[in-house]
């Protein structure tokens, strides 16, 4: 549900504002999505609103951390899931966009921001799930055969462990590329979603989950 008409003179922009090189990440967005507070990092690590969607549709529980929220994809899709959301980033600049963008998508008030680094701020929070989209490392993070838990920032394993200690419900955003051996040695019985739009592969999300 859109809940600001289209009709901002914005929502007619096909070129993406930061250059030819992310044109097709600009490519990727609604009307809407394109009016949202963004940069260029914001806006390459953003997942799609109907991406998001497929994937807080599977996330059980009431109240959910989202523990990088970066420009707020993932947040919104949760909190238009009818969820309260714990939305947590290191930078205040990323809060901020992603503040406005909730308040552009109506969710503001179903949202709770926390400044700081995931792994500290968890053991201090209770929730019903956690979701994990850690930074891959930009665009060029496909440049290497595959992708591991310690690739990602901070490590995947130290994520993981933090996030279990909250709840068993914990979701993870994962590269195309990832080795899914990695997820094997976890112990836990996971079910993998691929994440695809217009029909291509963008990438995966594992979910540890009670349902």
């Amino acid at each position: 549900m859109e809940t600001e008409s289209d009709t901002s003179p914005q929502s007619d922009l096909t070129a993406c504002p930061f250059g030819e090189n992310l044109q097709r990440y600009w490519d990727r967005l609604s009307s809407l999505e394109r009016r949202m507070a963004l940069d260029q990092e914001a806006l390459y690590s953003l997942t799609p609103q109907s991406v998001a969607e497929e994937i807080a549709a599977q996330v059980p529980g009431n109240t959910v951390i989202d523990a990088f929220c970066g420009a707020g994809g993932l947040t919104i899709a949760l909190a238009r899931q009818g969820k309260q959301v714990i939305a947590i980033d290191r930078s205040t600049e990323r809060l901020d966009m992603a503040r406005t963008n909730a308040r552009l998508f109506g969710v503001a008030e179903d949202v709770e921001f926390h400044a700081g680094d995931a792994p500290g701020l968890l053991p201090e929070l209770t929730a019903d799930a956690v979701v994990l989209d850690p930074p891959w490392g930009g665009p060029n993070y496909a440049a290497a055969d595959e992708f591991v838990l310690s690739h990602f920032n901070p490590p995947g394993d130290e994520l993981l462990q933090s996030a279990f200690a909250v709840t068993d419900n914990v979701v993870m955003r994962l590269p195309r590329t990832f080795r899914m051996a990695e997820l094997d040695r976890i112990g836990r019985v996971y079910h993998l979603q691929e994440n695809t739009l217009d029909g291509k592969l963008l990438h995966y999300t594992a979910f540890w989950t009670n349902r």
